[in-house]
C-alpha cells in the first residue's frame, strides 16, 4: 500500500511506515523542529524529584522570551562575529 505525505504530497518509505504505522508525513516534513525544556523541582526535603517540561522553541520563547533571565544566550541564538563560522 503507497501512503503519500500530506504535506509534500511524496510516497512516505515502506520503512518508515513499518516503524510508524500511522504516520502521515516523510522524514524530511516531520515536526523535528527545535525544543526546549524548563526543569522544575517538586517536593519537600527527601521526597524533592525534578520535572522536566519539554516545548516548542517559539513557545518557550513566547513564555520566557527569546533568552533566559539569568543572561544565559543559547549557542543557536548567539551572535556571530565578523570573520566567525
Amino acid at each position: 500500500m503507497t501512503v503519500q505525505c500530506s504535506k509534500c504530497k511524496e510516497e512516505i518509505p515502506e520503512g518508515r511506515l513499518k516503524a510508524l504505522p500511522g504516520a502521515t508525513t516523510c522524514v524530511s516534513c516531520s515536526n523535528s523542529r527545535m525544543k526546549r525544556s524548563v526543569t522544575v523541582v517538586k517536593g519537600e526535603r527527601e521526597d524533592t524529584f525534578n520535572d522536566l517540561i519539554i516545548m516548542e522553541a517559539d513557545e518557550y520563547e513566547y513564555i520566557f522570551g527569546k533568552y533566559e533571565q539569568i543572561g544565559f544566550i543559547f549557542p543557536e541564538d548567539s551572535p556571530v562575529e565578523d570573520g566567525e563560522d
